[in-house]
């Protein structure tokens, strides 16, 4: 029976098929073997080749196929450890640690279908050093995990947008922590925040609060050879994220009206018309998901006809999505009547197309839209939603 990655555990290797048993040679400036034997009375010297430290080196899979989340099980008869020197193909040597008769990559996890040399020395009991060679190549599978980011294409996006770390195949509950701890973030300026999973396939890092106006980001993740899902992480990833002025709109569904905000200063009221009864509008703070010039809104994609007495089928102009489920800031040019008076819409927030086109000029993807007024709360899974969360909340979707 075959073994997962997940079910890896640290192991001593079996000697002959996952590993190489070699006594090494003396290390310069060494005694020679037996050079401390007493001489017989013919003047030779017997060989004490029994007390010479044997360093096997090997993996519980093999050297020549070497999962890469595994370690190097080094054992040693007739002497002990010293050193274990690891070295990639491009002469860099791997920093790691030895833990009794095995050796770790400090980062958890070799590169996948790399070949690395490694060199052990060993002490005897006689305090004469023994070195041994081997060379390790880790496996290649047909199937693995890729890393990269999403809203990190050298754009400014908005000041509620997460860093966001997305894994092209789902990554377990018992795999996540390990990937998080290779995750890095620097902001300037520098600002508190944290990790958290919104689901099997996406980690997020957001700050305490929104971005600060003009704020940068770099992240890293070096997570290569790890293990995710079934098999393991192909790439390390960095990226760069750059947020420009912070504009938040607030809806106040009750009262029928929009307020955005640019650097905390008000800057425009829009009248607006939201959710009627039993179609009602989610409160809770959402994100700027997309914008789209022009959108055909068909009650029919949920389930209700557009022939019937609720439903519809309508094209509408500057339409920014702010949930998956559908709510929308757009043009209702049929509802102007309403606007700043009474909620009759479906559910998303409509305006004049005069008020619609300078909120969408106005907006950018990933600012925070802020509802209140509703008994309806907006779910993370609705929407961008890691601004759904409080702050001690949202640390504990961290997987540390």
């Amino acid at each position: 029976m075959s073994t997962s990655p997940m079910q890896l555990t640290r192991r001593t290797a079996l000697l002959g098929v996952a590993g190489l048993t070699l006594a090494g040679c003396a290390r310069a400036g060494s005694e020679e073997a037996g050079s401390d034997q007493p001489a017989s009375s013919a003047g030779t010297v017997t060989a004490d080749t029994k007390s010479e430290a044997v360093i096997t080196i090997g993996t519980a899979h093999g050297l020549d196929t070497m999962w890469p989340n595994e370690p190097l099980d080094i054992t040693v008869e007739n002497g002990t450890i010293s050193s274990v020197k690891v070295v990639d193909e491009t002469g860099s040597e791997i920093p790691g640690t030895v833990d009794g008769s095995q050796w770790m990559p400090d980062r958890g996890a070799l590169l996948l279908n790399s070949t690395y040399s490694i060199e052990a020395i060993a002490v005897d009991a006689k305090d004469r050093q023994q070195a041994t060679t081997a060379s390790a190549t880790t496996m290649n599978p047909d199937l693995v995990v890729e890393v990269d980011f999403r809203f990190a294409d050298g754009v400014a996006v908005g000041n509620g947008m997460p860093i966001w770390v997305r894994f092209d195949m789902p990554v377990t509950d018992d795999q996540r922590a390990a990937i998080e701890k290779t995750a890095s973030v620097t902001t300037v300026p520098e600002q508190e925040g944290s990790w958290g999973w919104s689901d099997e396939t996406t980690l997020w890092w957001r700050p305490k609060e929104y971005w600060q106006a003009g704020s940068t980001a770099h992240v890293e993740v070096k997570a290569a050879g790890l293990p995710a899902g079934d098999t393991w992480v192909l790439n390390d990833a960095a990226a760069d994220y750059i947020y420009g002025d912070l504009r938040v709109t607030v809806t106040d569904i009750d009262n029928h009206q929009l307020t955005c905000y640019q650097n905390g200063e008000a800057v425009n009221t829009i009248p607006v018309s939201c959710g009627k009864p039993g179609m009602e509008t989610m409160t809770g703070t959402k994100l700027v998901m997309d914008q789209e010039y022009s959108v055909l809104m068909d009650s029919g994609t949920f389930g209700v006809p557009a022939d019937s007495a609720e439903g519809y089928s309508t094209q509408v102009y500057w339409a920014q999505r702010i949930t998956w489920s559908g709510e929308y800031f757009h043009a209702a040019p049929w509802a102007d009547g309403s606007h700043g008076v009474a909620n009759v819409s479906h559910g998303c927030t409509g305006m004049t197309t005069a008020n619609a086109q300078w909120l969408f000029e106005f907006s950018q993807i990933g600012d925070p839209a802020e509802f209140v007024g509703s008994t309806f709360a907006t779910q993370p899974y609705q929407t961008y939603g890691c601004w759904l969360y409080s702050w001690e909340d949202w640390q504990a979707q961290s997987a540390l």
